[in-house]
Formats: structure tokens, sequence, C-alpha cells
């Protein structure tokens, strides 16, 4: 019984999933998955406006995949080069 309700909830997240999907949006199980966070720091990026735009539609998160793909952006961090303190003076 419990083995049948696990399969029934997955098969809900993959039919929720594919209409996201074919809206250009993520869940947020996989935004999550993305970017290795749990629900609750996914919550309180949205609390803080830190994470990517999103959209609440009913008690679903979405996010838009072009807002995800703006959000990885802005966290492309720069591997410098050894820079020698006389060239920076």
């Amino acid at each position: 019984m419990n083995a049948q309700r696990i399969t029934t909830a997955q098969a809900d997240i993959d039919s929720v999933r594919a209409i996201a999907d074919s809206v250009g949006c993520l869940i947020e199980e996989d935004f999550q998955a993305l970017a290795d966070i749990t629900p609750s720091t996914a919550e309180g990026w949205r609390k803080r406006g830190k994470g990517p735009s999103y959209i609440l539609l009913g008690n679903r998160y979405l996010y838009p995949r072009d807002s995800v793909a703006a959000f990885l952006k802005t966290q492309v961090r720069q591997c410098g080069g050894k820079v020698s303190a006389k060239e920076l003076l």
C-alpha cells in the first residue's frame, strides 16, 4: 500500500513536471536539485529575493527557465590568475 502511494506521488510529480516543461518552467523540486538546496533554503531565497524569479500558481512554485538561466549567470565567478603586488601598484 505504501509503495503504491509513492508510485502515485511520483506519477503526479512527473505529470506536473511535463506540464511545467511545456510552458518553459522548472518545478520547485527540479530547481532545488539543480541548485543542491533544501526546500527551506529555496523558501528563504524567495523571501529575500535572492534566487531566480518564480511563479506561484496555486500552491506550486514554478521557475521560468530564462529566469533560472539569468540567475545562473549572476553566480559565475572568475578565477583570476596570480598577479604580483607590484603589478597592482
